[in-house]
């Protein structure tokens, strides 16, 4: 079964996000984040942001502060997405450059349902050699050191 946690609000992945990989993958990567981000490394923990608890780092999220004004459960829906919204644009322009369409990602939740989109993501996001979960925006695994592609259509 799929952690529908992990469906990001704004068309993410959150598995294959650097601060879900680092809370749990890596202690010296957590602590490299906490410094580019200034603030400690207890701070740096996150479920999905379909899974925020108190502590949980998406709670920081313009995104996510952005949808519970609006009432919304994600991005999808809102009419302010697709032109307006200079949140979702810079976020959504951010991640194109690293190979992920949250827009696309946004429509196949909503088409397919989290449960089968999560099914695909978390294969997207798995090496082909070790089966580790990969990070979104590295060119190698974190786990085995194995180059993944980088050309933003295909798949990993």
């Amino acid at each position: 079964m799929a952690e529908i946690g992990l469906a990001g609000r704004c068309g993410l992945y959150c598995g294959a996000c650097n601060i879900y990989r680092a809370q749990r993958d890596d202690a010296a990567w957590r602590r490299r984040l906490a410094r580019r981000f200034k603030c400690g490394v207890e701070e740096l923990c996150c479920n999905g942001c379909r899974a925020l608890t108190a502590s949980c780092w998406g709670n920081r999220c313009e995104i996510i502060k952005c949808l519970g004004e609006k009432g919304l459960d994600s991005c999808y829906p809102c009419p302010e997405r697709s032109g307006s919204c200079e949140k979702f644009g810079q976020l959504a322009a951010g991640y194109l450059d690293e190979g992920v369409d949250l827009n696309r990602n946004l429509a196949e939740m909503e088409e397919k349902g989290l449960e089968a989109w999560l099914v695909q993501a978390t294969e997207k996001y798995s090496c082909r050699r070790c089966c580790g979960p990969l990070t979104v925006g590295r060119d190698r695994c974190h786990h085995c050191g194995a180059p993944l592609r980088l050309d933003p259509g295909s798949p990993r």
